[in-house]
């Protein structure tokens, strides 16, 4: 059984965020019109406590999740163990619907996913744990704009308020 940070089961668990503090967000668009797609905020608890959550303003199907992911760790060495950790990360990304919250927790060496708040899996290979967040706030971000945002660096136009 998984805990969450409260020692509540983490399939129970609705990722109180009272306890954790909002970092920064950012609107996320795609494609050449600009598509908004999704809300990804960065959210931190304790030491070793962060999460993504990422809100979709519109329907993306698994594929096309899929192909944000190569793009974003295309950067990274892909030996034993930087594949191992991608393909778990591969493996647990659903069809997202318009409304959907997809949650990214690492504790520690701990990775959780969460859509809804129901948890979807748990590993604790720790190199998922150090790459699953690469693609926003990674030293190669897919977008320094976003990765600015999230970290809490900047204000512009791509902010939530």
């Amino acid at each position: 059984m998984v805990l969450g940070l409260q020692g509540a089961p983490a399939a129970a668990w609705d990722l109180q965020r009272g306890s954790f503090f909002l970092v920064g967000q950012a609107l996320v668009e795609f494609g050449p019109f600009g598509l908004d797609v999704y809300k990804a905020r960065l959210l931190t608890g304790g030491p070793q406590e962060r999460l993504i959550e990422l809100e979709y303003l519109r329907d993306v199907p698994r594929y096309l999740s899929l192909k944000g992911w190569e793009k974003g760790f295309s950067h990274l060495q892909r030996d034993k163990n930087g594949s191992d950790a991608i393909d778990w990360i591969l493996s647990n990304t659903p069809d997202f619907k318009k409304g959907d919250r997809f949650t990214m927790l690492t504790v520690g060496t701990m990775t959780h996913l969460f859509l809804n708040g129901q948890l979807l899996a748990t590993t604790q290979d720790p190199r998922v744990s150090e790459i699953i967040h690469d693609p926003w706030i990674g030293e190669q971000a897919l977008d320094a704009d976003i990765k600015a945002l999230l970290l809490g660096n900047v204000r512009d136009q791509k902010s939530i308020h």
